[in-house]
Formats: C-alpha cells, structure tokens, sequence
C-alpha cells in the first residue's frame, strides 16, 4: 500500500507521486481520485505541493479530491472472512 502522496499540478494535468517513486497523472480529478484510490492510497495520506514551475492547487480542487478519494473508499467491497 502506497503511503504519504504528493500530488501537484503541472500544465493543467494533476500528478501525484506515490511514497513507493510511482507517478500517476491525470487531467481530470475524479480519474485522478480512481486511481489513487486503486493504487492503495487513503484520502488522509495525500499531500498538495506547490513549488516554482508549478499550478497552485486550489482549495476547492484539494476539497474535490479528497471527498472523491474518500466517496470510492466507502464504496470498496468490505472482505469478510468466512467462519
């Protein structure tokens, strides 16, 4: 499971770096949110970077992803062991 990711924008094309050196981009944030979500990375673990060179991530797009993120958590199929 990937930990502690950073995510920025680049060219209006979001880029998450996973704590395990993989990438994921996507321009469109409910893509992004799947597919961190299927990567293994939680809501909670996500990090917003702005450096020079970089889009500043607006709050409302931090909130949008984030609430994705947590939305396709719920909704994963909770395994159960059988008795």
């Amino acid at each position: 499971m990937a930990s502690k990711t950073s995510v920025s924008l680049f060219k209006n094309v979001f880029v998450a770096t996973l704590g395990d050196g993989r990438r994921i981009k996507h321009a469109d944030l409910n893509k992004m949110a799947y597919a961190l979500v299927r990567a293994g990375v939680l809501s909670s673990d996500i990090n917003f970077e702005w450096r020079a060179g970089l889009r500043m991530i607006t709050a409302g797009q931090q909130v949008s992803l984030t609430a994705e993120m947590t939305r396709l958590e719920r909704e994963k199929p909770k395994l159960t062991i059988a008795a």
